[in-house]
């Protein structure tokens, strides 16, 4: 669930009261006292669009570099909840299989080479995980907290973490809402593509589990092997080729 991001007067008061209440209950065994609370908001969500061109570039780096590699984001904010990164913006770094390092001269430099409207708009830290998880690291927080402190309270930011398999990982900083949206919190929609909900469901009708120990134990099981399906499937081409005359002639399957 969404989280607030700081303490408002009303949360500090609920607080309050909380650890009044625990107070009264509370038996030390140690000495000690510790109290933790969480706060949480219900049913809200947030929406995270990549343009064509964005969404295009995102899969580009993930496909093309087999060490990890990071990325900046120019996003507008579109609603209440919702946010559109407009372009990737790849900045100068040094990268293994599990690091990016920057030097601050150089990316210092490569950020103010932007005019003022990019520059305002750079508001999301992408990177790869390549083949792993896409769980944040100690590193990924820390360098979180350390934006956060840099952010006024009319601002947002976004990071998200991506890897092969094309899992992704979306952390959203909303501070003029004060509100911190998380993974399930986010859905990452694309902006231009065309929808495949309806093509996949009737795919998905039509498409089944090969189920290899039904099969070998019912006879009358429609199934065929692998094997047999191919034959099957290439012996029907040719007879097409051969109704249209086309037999021998050079041919490809795309």
């Amino acid at each position: 669930m969404p989280r607030p991001i700081v303490l408002t007067e009303k949360i500090k008061q609920q607080a309050r009261e909380d650890f009044e209440v625990m107070l009264d209950s509370v038996k030390m065994s140690d000495g000690k006292l510790s109290y933790s609370k969480s706060f949480k908001y219900d049913n809200r969500t947030a929406v995270v669009w990549l343009t064509m061109e964005a969404y295009r570039k995102t899969i580009a780096l993930l496909t093309e570099f087999k060490d990890e590699v990071a990325w900046h984001g120019t996003v507008s904010r579109s609603d209440k909840s919702e946010f559109i990164v407009e372009n990737i913006l790849v900045y100068p770094q040094a990268v293994t299989g599990t690091t990016v390092r920057t030097d601050q001269d150089d990316y210092t430099q490569w950020l103010y080479g932007f005019d003022d409207e990019t520059f305002n708009k750079i508001r999301m830290q992408g990177h790869s995980h390549v083949n792993m998880s896409v769980s944040p690291s100690g590193v990924d927080d820390q360098h979180r907290n350390q934006l956060l402190d840099q952010l006024e309270p009319d601002m947002f930011y976004i990071f998200m973490i991506w890897n092969k398999s094309m899992s992704i990982h979306t952390l959203i900083y909303d501070l003029e809402n004060n509100i911190l949206y998380e993974d399930d919190d986010v859905e990452v929609k694309f902006l231009d593509v065309e929808d495949m909900d309806d093509f996949l469901a009737d795919a998905k009708s039509k498409v089944k589990k090969y189920d290899h120990e039904k099969s070998k134990h019912n006879t009358k099981s429609t199934h065929q092997p692998v094997a047999d399906y191919e034959t099957s499937m290439f012996d029907e081409i040719y007879n097409m080729y051969d109704a249209y005359g086309l037999r021998g002639k050079r041919w490809q399957i795309r």
